[in-house]
């Protein structure tokens, strides 16, 4: 299978840490607080930040999406 470059929360949905609604509701929330002028958020930071997911969840998901990044 070939790798690809997926986001966070694809990888998230597929490792059954969170649901495509909660994916959505949390990157609505980041349009919304960037559209506030409070910057960007990452939305595994929101996702760790809101309690839906822990440190170690996140840690696990976002070396899932490092080691499937296709080279540049």
């Amino acid at each position: 299978m070939m790798a690809e470059n997926k986001l966070l929360g694809e990888i998230l949905i597929e490792m059954g840490l969170a649901s495509r609604e909660l994916v959505v509701d949390c990157l609505n929330k980041q349009t919304e607080i960037h559209s506030r002028g409070l910057g960007q958020i990452p939305i595994g930071k929101l996702l760790v930040n809101t309690g839906y997911i822990s440190t170690a969840q996140l840690k696990k998901a976002l070396a899932k999406q490092m080691k499937n990044r296709l080279p540049s």
